[in-house]
């Protein structure tokens, strides 16, 4: 499922060319204004498909816990990739490009990703940014430093912080997001520090990331219909900007956005929805032990590449200039709210209170951030940071505060938290009777010190779930059993969620369909809420032995076999990859290197895959390792495909090719002119040549050729084309015409009116939806209301349908969405007036 995040990640910006809207990696073209960021990122013109892989380096962590692995590695590396694979406003997708051994892409012409693993200091989980670059190219992706290698570096030493624990997957995906061009954000997104963190293995990344991604990488969707602020932090009485300020728009209850500002103090924030924010600006927290700079941050250069100055101290403040939040500012669909400035107080130390971290207990364990189930009676929450304690007290003058009419802070409800009072303390909180789900946002205050942490605990409805038991069954499924649970329960197995079968409400039970596993895997089982939670909140996970032979969650025969064991460079192809319990969304393969690049992968069978291979021209004539990772069980078959200097026609692979009409396709190295001595065939079905232009050959396809994927064969000569799987679709219905009164044409020109009757025609419907002698099923609205039609006359493909246009359905152009018996017809433009 893409993420979207309700709309707040449909995030629309207006950018420009001077935008912002988040921090990344930034260059700019001088010192001095005005300053246009120039960031560094994957170009999406060179990358096949706007695909960027990563690969993952053989030798993986050397200290696991006792029941950890390898392949669990892989696994949740895999899964914290799909998280920014899934952002739909993106245009950049992730690709899982095999294990290989360390550095052996270094040499590899396409920009890509390596996952490497180190010895890391005490306290560091991992680390990851760009390391090689391109010099600065303007074309389709913008203006920008290229990014041709980045890196993400994670710890060898894993057996305090086992591969299924919620730190150690949100660590890859910080570090992910930091190898894609991402920097720190202050606003408690996968994009924070650890410290201030507030996402959750279910929930990983917050709107914040989703913008900061698009911004860099953005869809056609991203600029529908969301605003923008603009303005300028400056000291107060003076024309002096404030470089690297953080200003965020936050809305109660709701998301918090963010961006910091240029080195003259302008800033600019894109993604908002319609609605009213409190704006503020702070300082980047002070450099804790071990950082270089404040708040962790790579600071921006210029042309020359000499760093600019950011970071300075200065009093937190509310728009227009208060220290708590007072005045809204609101943002409207589409338009740019400028002059939201601050005039700010410098300050000549830094700041008392910042990186605080919350916890809660809804059972012995401690869960951050803190959740509070509103029926549960245990509200309170434990905090620790820098300057709400002194000598194991509250800090002299210490008041906190939620940005909510709905949950407050009761008198006296700060105190040391008694099992650690010289670190923690702990806070009550009182929910008012329109207390819902959602984020609470925290605004702590102390003399001129004032600290806002967003996302501070979660408001949740339902208790976390629970797992009591994991029972295999023979067929292999298995009955996971608890409590907590309801339909939208989730059941992970190290990385890989379960297909879910059935949920019995009464028993509290799920059966589901474990991922593949290898023999003799001890499987870890997590059951998640789609609220967020999960049962690492309550337990570690249960655990399930897999022993060999059949009836297991992996059947035994770990063989994978190949069709081909060498491609040539510059050309696309197939290969077969025969195995066992191949299923779509749970199986990846990768060749190693970026060069080899998985254009597409089908699943005809559960033993079979077809994969479609493009190798890049320029790609090292050497030898690759394939790794498969099918559910949890990984494979790697060392020096398994060959990239040679050969030539061969082959394919370009065309879209979808549709049953019963013409297909044009184009063969690179084709040299025979005459249609006769080509011969072409689809499953080994031969195929009518209509004619050859050059290097395109137009085959046609006939009305029964079966749905699905098929393989692609051309013979020339006594050349064969490489073979290519191509998906065969058959014809999508349409609507033909749309009239009214005496046959006229409802167009621009001549709307649809309210009372009128309409007629419809739909063509290209499969024949004979509907059993014999029965009427099809049909719905139609326009506009999101469902109109009753007064005739529906099926004759085969082709189909008439009547009815009156309703009065409520809004004036302009509204959308016509029919479904005949589940088939979804295409959407039509309906052109309405009232008369």
């Amino acid at each position: 499922m893409r993420i979207r995040l309700t709309r707040i990640a449909a995030l629309a910006g207006f950018l420009s060319s001077a935008a912002f809207g988040y921090y990344h990696f930034v260059h700019y073209a001088n010192g001095i204004g005005p300053f246009q960021a120039i960031q560094e990122k994957f170009d999406l013109t060179a990358l096949p498909n706007n695909t960027v892989t990563y690969q993952i380096s053989d030798a993986g962590p050397t200290n696991y816990s006792a029941t950890d692995g390898f392949p669990f590695v892989v696994s949740q590396i895999r899964a914290a990739a799909k998280v920014w694979n899934d952002v739909e406003t993106s245009d950049l997708r992730l690709r899982f490009g095999g294990v290989a051994p360390l550095g052996s892409s270094q040499g590899a012409a396409t920009p890509s990703i390596d996952i490497v693993f180190e010895d890391l200091p005490p306290g560091v989980n991992g680390y990851g940014g760009p390391t090689v670059r391109r010099d600065i190219v303007s074309n389709g992706s913008g203006t920008l430093v290229p990014i041709q290698r980045s890196v993400v570096v994670l710890s060898k030493d894993i057996a305090s912080r086992p591969t299924w624990s919620e730190q150690y997957f949100l660590t890859a995906v910080h570090e992910l997001g930091h190898a894609l061009g991402l920097q720190h954000s202050f606003v408690s997104g996968a994009m924070a520090t650890e410290i201030t963190r507030a996402t959750t293995k279910i929930r990983p990344i917050l709107p914040d990331d989703v913008i900061g991604l698009s911004l860099l990488y953005p869809s056609k969707s991203f600029r529908e219909g969301l605003g923008s602020i603009t303005g300028r932090v400056a000291v107060s009485g003076s024309d002096e900007g404030i470089g690297l300020a953080s200003v965020v728009a936050i809305t109660p209850g709701g998301a918090a956005v963010s961006t910091l500002t240029h080195p003259d103090g302008t800033y600019r924030i894109d993604g908002l929805l319609p609605g009213q924010y409190f704006i503020y600006a702070h300082p980047l927290p002070p450099a804790m032990q071990g950082e270089a700079t404040p708040g962790n941050v790579v600071l921006p250069v210029d042309a020359n590449n000499r760093t600019l100055a950011g970071g300075q101290q200065f009093d937190t403040v509310f728009f227009p200039a208060s220290r708590t939040p007072f005045t809204t500012v609101e943002v409207t669909a589409n338009e740019v709210r400028d002059g939201i400035d601050f005039p700010v107080t410098r300050r000549t130390t830094p700041t008392s209170i910042h990186s605080i971290t919350t916890y809660s207990y809804p059972g012995q364990r401690a869960v951050k951030p803190a959740h509070i189930y509103l029926a549960g009676g245990r509200n309170l929450v434990v905090m620790a940071g820098q300057g709400i304690v002194q000598n194991s007290q509250p800090a002299p003058g210490l008041q906190i505060s939620t940005i909510s009419g709905t949950v407050t802070v009761p008198a006296g409800g700060i105190r040391p938290y008694s099992p650690l009072p010289e670190y923690y303390l702990q806070s009550d909180f009182q929910f008012g009777q329109f207390a819902a789900e959602g984020p609470v946002h925290l605004l702590f205050t102390r003399n001129n010190d004032v600290y806002v942490l967003p996302y501070a605990l979660r408001i949740v409805e339902r208790t976390a779930p629970q797992i009591d038991s994991v029972i295999r069954t023979d067929d292999g499924d298995a009955i996971v059993s608890g409590s907590g649970f309801n339909g939208s329960t989730r059941v992970e197995f190290d990385g890989a969620f379960a297909t879910v079968k059935s949920y019995d409400e009464i028993g509290g039970r799920l059966v589901v369909t474990p991922p593949a596993a290898a023999p003799g895997t001890t499987l870890h089982a997590t059951a998640f809420g789609s609220d967020g939670q999960s049962s690492l909140f309550l337990q570690t996970p249960v655990t399930v032995q897999i022993p060999g032979g059949s009836g297991d969650f992996a059947p035994a025969g770990t063989g994978i076999g190949l069709s081909t064991s060498s491609v040539p460079a510059g050309t696309e192809s197939l290969i077969e990859v025969s195995g066992t319990n191949f299923a779509e969304g749970a199986t990846s393969v990768g060749f190693g290197t970026p060069d080899i690049d998985v254009r597409k992968v089908w699943f005809p069978s559960p033993n079979r895959m077809y994969v479609n291979v493009r190798v890049a021209p320029n790609a090292a004539l050497a030898s690759y390792n394939m790794t498969v990772l099918n559910g949890v069980r990984l494979t790697t078959l060392n020096g398994a495909l060959q990239v040679n200097g050969s030539k061969a026609p082959w394919f370009d692979m065309p879209g979808n090719l549709v049953a019963g009409s013409n297909a044009t396709i184009h063969v690179n190295g084709l040299s025979f002119g005459q249609s006769a001595a080509i011969q072409v065939s689809l499953n080994d079905r031969p195929m009518q040549v209509m004619g050859v232009d050059g290097s395109n050959v137009t085959i046609a396809l006939p009305t029964d050729l079966p749905a699905g994927v098929a393989v692609l064969r051309l013979i020339a000569g006594a050349d064969s084309a490489l073979p290519l799987a191509v998906t065969i679709a058959r014809p999508q219905a349409t609507v033909a015409s749309v009239t009214v009164g005496f046959g006229n044409a409802v167009t621009a020109d001549r709307p649809a009116h309210y009372g009128e009757l309409t007629n419809v025609q739909i063509v290209g419907l499969p024949e004979n939806l509907a059993p014999t002698g029965s009427q099809p099923k049909v719905t139609l609205t326009i506009g999101g209301l469902e109109h009753r039609l007064l005739t529906v006359n099926p004759g085969g493909s082709v189909m008439q349908l009547q009815f009156t246009l309703q009065s409520l359905v809004p004036q302009g152009t509204q959308t016509l969405h029919i479904t005949v018996e589940g088939v979804a017809v295409t959407p039509y433009a309906l052109p309405v007036r009232a008369f």
